[in-house]
């Protein structure tokens, strides 16, 4: 080989997902409450992704309960020996709601939950939030394709023209929460050929043509 010329990268082998057990939760739940890092403990083999880890919290409650608690165990949430602003509870309860497909703004114009711009400032400065936080809007991308299924099921010829702007945004919104899985969905724009009340038919005539010697 001269000398260059730099040999090729190697891609990394893919990592076989985890699978969910008492145990393994157990033992995640128990390094996490000794203060273990949430980043640490998922790059070890045979130790769920933080991606996985962040869908057992969304579909199991009572791992989540669990994990939560024992966050709070290992003193995530203190910074420079100062408590953060950031609660745990308010963050669980965040993401509970994003997953059930509650948008953002309806959360923060709830009293009892942070402004908007706190939402932002967690998600910068609190890795794990921000995790959880991409990994709710992935199951809110998923929420809104079977919304918009069961909208096509359900349309009819006088609710067609009102389905398919409400399909169209759908899509687009399922695009942007999760663009590596949707984004090829492409929204497309009402047809705005015909905008009711009268059409118009041109209509051409054709005689025939006599040629003379």
């Amino acid at each position: 080989m001269p000398d260059d010329e730099t040999p090729p990268r190697r891609r990394k082998p893919a990592r076989a997902p985890a699978a969910f057990s008492e145990a393994l939760a157990q033992t995640l739940c128990a390094r996490v409450a000794a203060g273990e890092s949430q980043v640490a403990i998922c790059a070890e083999p045979g130790m769920p992704s933080r991606a996985t880890l962040w869908r057992w919290v969304a579909s199991k409650p009572a791992f989540a309960e669990a994990f939560w608690a024992a966050r709070v165990a290992g003193g995530v949430g203190q910074s420079n020996g100062r408590a953060s602003t950031f609660c745990e509870a308010t963050a669980a309860e965040v993401f509970r709601r994003l997953c059930e497909g509650e948008s953002a703004t309806s959360i923060c114009a709830d009293p009892a939950m942070p402004a908007f711009s706190t939402l932002y400032y967690w998600r910068r400065q609190f890795p794990d939030f921000a995790e959880a936080m991409r990994v709710a809007r992935e199951i809110q991308a998923e929420r809104f394709c079977d919304q918009g299924w069961e909208i096509a099921q359900a349309t009819t010829a006088e609710s067609a023209r009102a389905d398919r702007v409400k399909l169209a945004q759908l899509r687009w919104t399922a695009a942007v929460l999760a663009p590596k899985r949707f984004g090829r969905l492409k929204p497309q724009e009402p047809d705005r050929t015909w905008q009711g009340g009268g059409m118009t038919i041109y209509i051409k005539r054709y005689s025939p043509e006599v040629k003379h010697p």
